[in-house]
Parts: C-alpha cells; structure tokens; sequence
C-alpha cells in the first residue's frame, strides 16, 4: 500500500498557511485557541524560569540540588495543563497524550504520570450515531447482511469502538466503526499541531518537536484508515505464529475504509484470566499464559522483523483453549533485516548487563546523541540488573530495566530511533505482566 493510499489528503509538503488550512482553524478555532493558548502558557512559564536559574547560578551559586526540585514543581504544573487540554479537546489529542505518555526517553516523570489516565479515557458514541458511517461503507441495505447487531459496544478506544453481530449466514462477528468526525477534527488538528511543531521548533533542547508531532500524526492518519489496519491483520494473519497464538480472521467483503469486520472471539481478556488464576492460586497457568505471550513477541522482534506495536491489556483474549487472540492491528512496528539484528543484540546487552558491547551496539543501532561520558553511564546503568541477580537472585524485571533506561535516555538527551521506542514499550508492558503477578521473566529465546 503506497503512502499516498495510507495517507489521502493529510499532505505533510502543503503549506503551513493557505486559505483552506484558515478555514479549517476557523472552524476548529475553540479547540485551536486552547491549544495555542495551553501551548504559550507552558512555553512561556519553562523561560521564565530558564531566566531565574541562570541568574541564580550567577549571584548565588545554585546548584543542581537547588535547580532540579524548581524544574521538577513546574512539571507538574505543566503536566496538569497538558493533561486538560488532552482530555477537553478529545480524539486526537486523547491520541497524542496516550502517545507521549509512552515515551519516557523524552518526557520528565511527571508529563508521563500525569497523561497516563487518558490511555484509557475513552468515551463510547450512541449506535444511532455511527449508522450513517455504516450506511456509507456498507450500503443503504447493510443491515439485511445481518441477523442482529448489539447497539451496545463491546470496546471503545479514541478512533472508534466495536460492536457485536450476526451474519445472516450464521456466523457471529466483531464490527470495528471509526467514531463520527474523527475525520474532520484530525483534519483540523492535523493543522493546529503542525503548528505548534513549528512555534516549539528549537525551543526544547535535544527534542525534535516537529519530527515528534510528525511521528505521531502519521501514525494516526493510518490507523483512521481502516484498509491499513485490514493490510496489516492480513499480513500478520500469514505469519508462521507459535503454537497457541491467534489472529482474527477478515470478513473480507465487509472491511472498508471507516468499517472492519472479523470473526466473533469467544474469550476472555488475558488480565482477567490472570486475575482469575491469580486469586485461586493457579500460579502454573498465569505462567504458561504469559510466557505463549512472551515468545510471541520474542519471535515477532526477532524473527519475522514484524510486531503488533499496542500491547494494550485489553489487546489480548484468551479462548476456551488457552489460545492468546492478539487484536487490533491499527499501529505495526516493522524492522529491517539490519534493525531486527542490532535491536535483539541491544535487548540482550541491556538485559545481561553487558558493559563491554553495550555502547557500541547502541550507535550501531541508530542511537544519537551518545559520547564517552553517556556510554559510561548508561553501561554503568546496565550493570545493575547483573549484579542484583548475583546479590539477590532477583534482579530487575524487564519493565524495570527497559523504563530505567528510557529515563536514562531521556537525562542525556540521547535520541533513540522511533523503532526501538515502540519495541521498548512492548517489551516493558510484557515485564509489567510479570511483575504484576510476579513470574520470573525468562530472558530472550534466541
């Protein structure tokens, strides 16, 4: 599928400023002005105490004891305001907080902390409201295609929700409905952050905010179309799984642009069933879950160069069988052959504390930013997960170790390739699991 199928009228080369893009602030201009508005407030309040630090350092000496309790107040300040005007403006900015809060290596603490609850602030729309979508993608007559249609949503998340149903063939099925104006307000925001990147340009030292918002809008513009999402489950669906991994099966005649239809999954979601399991004490089975879970994503990175990059608990079913469905396939991560070697090489070194390859395997992966003092520290950094497993027989789990160094990353204004930041989210988020029900991650099965 080429970019200009993925991406329609969202043009990156247009002009910041024409006639159609004033309109399109007009229209938006609520929206807009609190943006622009929250934007300056944040912008302005990080210079002015820029100002009074360094005239602090100069009259009375202030050091980094005095300076870093000053910056870390304001973040969260200012992660407050970001935090609101995420949740006020909605879709696609709901989108970019969910975003931004997985991005330790770039953000303080406290913006993480604060954008985290809109990962899963997502409100559902009435069906009566999604039938004209249906009616455009499916036709006037869609509903004799089906038996019956649950109006009340089974998920929802920021670009649209799932509904059950029944095919006239018997065959009961999950149907996946963009949200209404998801559209028209992502082509107003897509405007508003373009120009907010450029207002931020160099503003924030060692962060590109316009390849950032760039990032993030691309990423968006594919998943609001669903044919990219069909692509990918298609492809992900030929894959060579391990035993016991599923994909949702296509309903081919039915997945448009704004409407994906698969096969009915009859199952639980994983952290139920790890609750479950938890609380009677079925400590066997959370571990049997979790590692089919595990080598998947292990052979995802490491093999196929090709992973589902949303490990969102609510992402993964379990069936009758003890099958792991993994759903949603609107975000893919995808290596080259070169990548995929340099990244499974840089897990294990982080992993095993390796302090001899760790720096040089970083710059071979694409990491910037790095000189001898960073390299240093950063291996300095990895040595710990070895020495607590020799001290303890603990040590760090794989959530500890990846989120340890993303914050590291973020300290030293090293800027670690977008493909490495979602791998490194999916693997904290499965190390999450295993800590949280407290099963021994198993390393890397290569």
């Amino acid at each position: 599928m080429s970019t200009t199928e993925i991406y329609h009228d969202y043009d990156f080369s247009e002009p910041l400023f024409n006639w159609r893009k004033f309109k399109q602030i007009i229209t938006g201009r609520k929206r807009f002005f609190a943006a622009i508005s929250t934007v300056v407030l944040v912008e302005r309040s990080y210079a002015r105490l820029n100002r009074k630090v360094r005239k602090g350092k100069e009259k009375h000496g202030w050091t980094k004891d005095t300076i870093i309790p000053m910056y870390k107040d304001l973040h969260k300040i200012n992660a407050h305001r970001m935090y609101k005007l995420c949740k006020s403006n909605g879709a696609i900015w709901v989108k970019f907080a969910q975003f931004l809060s997985a991005r330790p290596d770039i953000l303080p603490r406290a913006y993480i902390e604060a954008l985290k609850p809109l990962q899963n602030d997502n409100r559902s729309a009435p069906f009566s409201s999604l039938i004209p979508t249906l009616t455009e993608e499916l036709g006037p007559n869609w509903r004799d295609e089906f038996e019956w249609v649950d109006e009340n949503p089974v998920a929802t998340a920021s670009i649209a929700q799932v509904h059950k149903a029944k095919l006239k063939t018997g065959q009961e099925v999950a149907i996946k409905i963009q949200l209404p104006a998801v559209e028209t307000l992502f082509d107003q925001d897509f405007t508003v952050m373009q120009i907010l990147g450029r207002f931020l340009d160099g503003k924030i030292p060692q962060i590109d905010v316009k390849q950032m918002i760039r990032f993030m809008l691309e990423m968006t513009a594919e998943e609001i179309n669903f044919k990219y999402e069909y692509a990918n489950t298609k492809q992900f669906g030929e894959l060579d799984h391990q035993p016991r991994i599923r994909v949702p099966v296509l309903q081919h005649q039915y997945c448009k642009t704004k409407v994906m239809v698969t096969n009915w999954i009859n199952g639980q979601r994983l952290v139920d069933v790890l609750d479950e399991n938890h609380k009677s004490g079925n400590i066997d089975k959370i571990k049997d879950l979790l590692e089919v879970l595990q080598n998947s994503y292990m052979q995802q990175i490491t093999k196929f160069g090709v992973f589902q990059a949303d490990p969102h608990p609510g992402n993964f079913l379990v069936d009758d069988d003890l099958n792991v469905w993994i759903v949603d396939y609107g975000t893919i991560g995808r290596l080259t052959p070169e990548e995929t070697m340099n990244f499974s090489l840089l897990i294990v070194a982080m992993m095993q504390g390796d302090r001899k390859n760790l720096g040089p395997l970083m710059k071979k992966a694409g990491f910037k930013g790095l000189d001898n003092a960073v390299v240093e520290e950063l291996s300095a950094y990895a040595y710990k997960p070895k020495k607590a497993m020799k001290e303890n027989h603990r040590g760090q789990t794989m959530d500890e170790v990846m989120n340890g160094f993303m914050e590291r990353f973020q300290e030293a204004h090293v800027e670690v390739p977008d493909s490495f930041i979602a791998i490194g989210r999916v693997l904290a988020t499965l190390g999450g699991f295993f800590q949280t029900y407290k099963i021994r991650f198993e390393g890397m099965p290569f």
